[in-house]
């Protein structure tokens, strides 16, 4: 029951994110992480390792490279998730957390896919839905910057 209520929580954070997608471009309400700078770092970093591999992924189903797309969605599997230290990881809220396992896992299961199944169109069908995760939660999270302190002269 209560995995079924954390589907229900993620699915609901999708919507919402999806939704509001198309925001305004005025005040930014998306809640705040606010993390030390090396925290910080790393879930940036971790971010644009996603990125990278949704590049290398696209890339390599459109040439119908279907070795690589596993390789490469591996990568981010869930192997990867533990890269983020426990201590900042219990900092993040439970629904930023689920949607960064979704998105491992879902690495998880398009390298399986690609080598059981070798159909690009479905790996770019997968890419989709991580997409929307991906979107969902940069739609309800931002990773806070603390002001630089004034520099003194």
């Amino acid at each position: 029951m209560k995995l079924h209520f954390k589907a229900a929580s993620l699915g609901l954070a999708i919507s919402l994110a999806t939704a509001g997608a198309v925001a305004d471009v005025g005040q930014d309400d998306r809640v705040k992480l606010v993390l030390e700078p090396h925290e910080r770092h790393l879930v940036l970093l971790e971010m644009r390792n996603f990125l990278q591999v949704v590049q290398t992924i696209t890339d390599s189903a459109i040439r119908e490279d279907m070795k690589t797309v596993a390789e490469a969605a591996r990568s981010m599997g869930s192997g990867a998730a533990n890269q983020i230290p426990p201590e900042t990881v219990a900092k993040l809220p439970e629904t930023f957390t689920m949607l960064a396992g979704t998105v491992h896992t879902t690495f998880d299961v398009i390298a399986l896919d690609a080598e059981s199944l070798g159909d690009p169109m479905h790996t770019m069908r997968q890419m989709g839905t991580l997409l929307q995760t991906c979107n969902a939660c940069h739609g309800i999270y931002q990773v806070a910057t603390e002001p630089f302190p004034a520099l003194k002269r």
